[in-house]
Formats: C-alpha cells, sequence, structure tokens
C-alpha cells in the first residue's frame, strides 16, 4: 500500500519536470513559432477584392426559375456581351468583372425580355445578385416605357 502511495506522489513530479524539460529547449532546430491550441495570431482579412461577381436567378411572372434562358451582360464602352444560359435552376454567374465599368444585364426567354438592369461601377460590392423577371407584364412594361420616349404621331 506504501509503495502505491508513493507513486501517486511522485507521478505528478516526475510531470511537471517533464513540462519544463520541454519548455526549455535546447535545440535551437526546433521551431519557436508551434502554436498549441486555438492561441494563433489572426489574419489580417482587410484583403480588398480585386474583381467582382454578379449571380442571380431568372424567373417567370409567377416566381418560377427558368431553365434555357439567356442572360446577357453587356459592356456599353466597348460593346461586349457575355452571355450565360441558365440551367435548371434558373441560376447564372458572372465572374471577374471590373469594378471600374457600368454593366448591363438583361435576361431573355423565349419571345419576352426582362427588363434591362444597370451595375453601377459605384456600387463597390465584390458579390451582386440580381433576380431577373422575365413575364409578358415585364415585356409590356419595356415596351411602355420605350413609346412614353417616342411621342405618338397625331393623324
Amino acid at each position: 500500500m506504501s509503495c502505491r502511495l508513493l507513486v501517486l506522489i511522485a507521478l505528478p513530479a516526475a510531470l511537471s519536470l517533464s513540462a519544463q524539460a520541454q519548455s526549455t529547449d535546447p535545440n535551437p532546430a526546433h521551431d519557436s513559432s508551434v502554436f498549441l491550441g486555438n492561441h494563433r495570431p489572426k489574419e489580417s482579412k482587410n484583403k480588398t477584392p480585386t474583381s467582382r461577381s454578379v449571380t442571380g436567378k431568372v424567373v417567370d411572372g409567377a416566381g418560377q426559375p427558368l431553365q434555357g434562358a439567356l442572360v446577357t451582360l453587356t459592356d456599353p464602352k466597348n460593346n461586349e456581351n457575355l452571355t450565360f444560359i441558365t440551367k435548371k435552376d434558373g441560376r447564372y454567374n458572372f465572374d471577374d468583372l471590373s469594378f471600374t465599368v457600368d454593366y448591363q444585364l438583361q435576361a431573355r426567354y423565349q419571345d419576352t425580355v426582362s427588363p434591362a438592369t444597370k451595375l453601377s461601377q459605384y456600387d463597390h460590392s465584390p458579390k451582386l445578385v440580381r433576380i431577373l423577371e422575365v413575364s409578358s407584364n415585364a415585356a409590356t412594361a419595356t415596351s411602355a416605357e420605350s413609346k412614353k420616349e417616342a411621342p405618338e404621331p397625331k393623324q
């Protein structure tokens, strides 16, 4: 019994000596920048993005996603167009867009067109989300706006 008691008393002392020996490692080859636990240095989260993206969904007048809709992203300065064909869930995605360009976004499905949406260069969000509604009402609204611009001739 006294032998067991001696082991229980000596064991914590041996562990503390072992911990002290590890903390004063005389070997200079060991890396002192090893982090144990959750005491890692904080990473800088101030990385400014160099490009932006726009994602979204093309839906009909009832809000149902449209497969096979053509989403066109236009750069009016260069008159360059990028086109994306939506999949079953109606989603589209354009990556690596410049922050210094005003883009125009529009969806087309069969014979209907969504109203044009402008992506401003002054919107500094790196991830833009736009829902484009393609319906007969949207096409009617677009044609009504074009009629307002050009007055009808009097008869």
